[in-house]
Parts: C-alpha cells; structure tokens; sequence
C-alpha cells in the first residue's frame, strides 16, 4: 500500500498574528438564493473556481486542513505578502518552510472575502490552492460528488435528505466518529482532501471487535506509521461502509484517534456545515466513483500535516 496523501493541518491563531478579522460580501443574488457551481475534479476530490488577487485558481474543498494554503506560484501571481516564515514539521519527519500571509482579495461564485489567513506553502505546486477552515467557517457548503457540482449556503431542505453528524472543530478540522471494522470509533477526522483511505492510532485499533492486521513484510515509516492493512470503513453505525487501506500509526494522528477520507464511493454528497457544528453525508451503494491511490510522487510528501509549527527566529536563514 501507498502512503495516503494528506495536506497541512495547521494550528495558525497564534503564528498568523492571532485572530484575523475576515469580512464577507455578498452579491444580491448570494443574499437571498444558493449558489450553485460547476466542480472541478482533483483525483477523488472536488476543486471549486476561485479568484485570489484577481488570479484564477482551483481551489480543493479540504475539511483536512485548518486554514487556507496557497502555491508559491499562485502566491507571486496574485501579489500576495509574504509575512513570517513558519517552520512545518511533518509526521514523515521532513521540514518545511511557508511564509504566512492574508488572502485581502478572494472571490468565489459571487462572494467576496477579505482577510483569509493563509499558509504559502511550499508543497503545492502550478496555480493551486486548498480551502480550508477559514473557508468554510464562512460558507456552508454542500458537495455532490455524484454531480460533481457544489452548492454554497445550500437551503436548509438539502440537510433533511443528509445524515448529519456533530463535529468538534477545536483544532479547526471536523473530528467525529466512524464506524472502523464495525466498531464505532469517536475522534476521528473526516478529511474531504484526503487521499488514500486513513490512518488509526494503534490505540484505538486495539478496540475493534474485528482486528487489523498488517502485511508480514510492512515496514515502519519514519513517522511511526505501519501501512498496507485492510479494513472496512463507514460514517454510521449499520449504514454503508467499503473498504479501505489503512495505516496503524504509533502516535495519535495530529491527536486524534485516527483520520478517514470522506471520498469513499459510499459518500454521495457531504454538506460541511461549521456554523452548526456538523457535517452531513448521502450514504448508499457505492458509486463508480472511486479513491484513487496516490501516486510516487505524493507519496513523498504523504502525511505532511502541520504537527508542530512556529515562527523561525529572525537568525535561521529563510529561503
């Protein structure tokens, strides 16, 4: 098995200057209707067309990461300041450096936000751009992945079709629970920019009533993770669930008990909804959309979540 391919998740209140004041402005048409946009397609993960700086990007709707990330190269384009550089250690053990920054101008599907904080991360690539926390924090959004479009400030009858779920979003990232080999986990992150499957602290893999078992020859990742089990996954206990390759990790997974993929081909469409607390899915049959296994060259960079992250001091040369 491959390693999943999971971005930054990123504690950014105190490294960003603490609390941002973002502002929101709404078109007419936004105030008093839906907005429905056409989605673009990032492996099993949906991307939706936004404007940074007046540059068009795709951006990855990823409940993975706790604040927005940008593409050096999307950064320089859209003129974007380049403020502290924080120091990004990934649970493989590789070091990265970002520079943090504030997204003044973002639009997408009519709206405007002012003052998104941001990572510029030195991982992406091209144009590219990941919204996270702070993006949905302001916007409600419902992914049909099926139709592969996504709905902005979806009306409240779409959520009477969904099963919701309550969400702690302390560390800016949803964590809920999931039924892992038929047991009923709590404390795992649903990631909807997630690749791969997920990762289970061995901890919590000592309760399920079916055991996991890992491939004689698997060897241990410098971060302690043990890939190539196979288990069953699923967001409810006796809903759907499919299944799914997974990695035993010695250490809690950014504290959690473990962190799941919502691209399963049992997820229809997934409503992340933080001004309530909760995110909401379609389950059923699987679908012919499938998650597809990262490829070599993410998998260099798998599990590169922000675990431990500061500000360098001004003496450390920065790139």
């Amino acid at each position: 098995m491959k390693l999943p391919s999971v971005r930054s998740l990123a504690l950014v209140s105190g490294i960003l200057g603490g609390a941002a004041t973002v502002t929101v402005a709404l078109g007419a048409s936004a105030v008093t209707s839906p907005i429905v946009l056409r989605a673009g397609s990032d492996r099993s993960r949906l991307t939706i067309p936004v404007e940074i700086g007046g540059v068009s990007a795709p951006c990855v709707l990823d409940t993975g990461t706790s604040t927005m990330l940008v593409s050096p190269a999307l950064a320089r384009f859209a003129g974007l300041a380049r403020g502290p550089a924080v120091d990004e250690i990934a649970p493989d053990g590789r070091a990265y450096r970002d520079r943090s920054t504030h997204l003044h101008h973002f639009r997408v599907g009519g709206i405007a936000l002012h003052g998104l904080p941001a990572l510029i991360s030195s991982k992406l690539g091209g144009l590219q751009a990941l919204c996270g926390y702070d993006f949905f924090a302001h916007i409600p959004v419902l992914i049909d992945r099926d139709r592969q479009r996504v709905t902005l400030f979806p009306p409240a009858s779409a959520y009477a079709q969904l099963q919701c779920l309550a969400v702690d979003l302390s560390m800016h990232v949803p964590v809920g629970s999931a039924v892992i080999n038929d047991t009923l986990l709590p404390g795992i992150v649903y990631d909807s920019g997630m690749i791969g499957g997920g990762a289970l602290w061995r901890g919590a893999a000592a309760r399920l009533a079916q055991p996991v078992a890992l491939p004689p020859a698997s060897a241990p990742a410098a971060s302690g993770l043990h890939c190539g089990a196979a288990a069953t996954a699923g967001f409810t206990r006796g809903g759907p669930s499919v299944g799914i390759d997974l990695c035993l990790a010695d250490r809690r997974p950014d504290g959690q008990n473990g962190i799941l993929e919502t691209n399963l081909p049992t997820v229809h469409a997934i409503a992340v909804d933080y001004p309530h607390h909760r995110v909401c899915f379609a389950l059923g049959a699987p679908s012919g959309i499938t998650s597809i296994p990262p490829t070599d060259a993410l998998d260099q960079n798998a599990w590169t979540r922000l675990n431990a992250q500061h500000p360098i001091p001004a003496a450390t040369p920065t790139p």
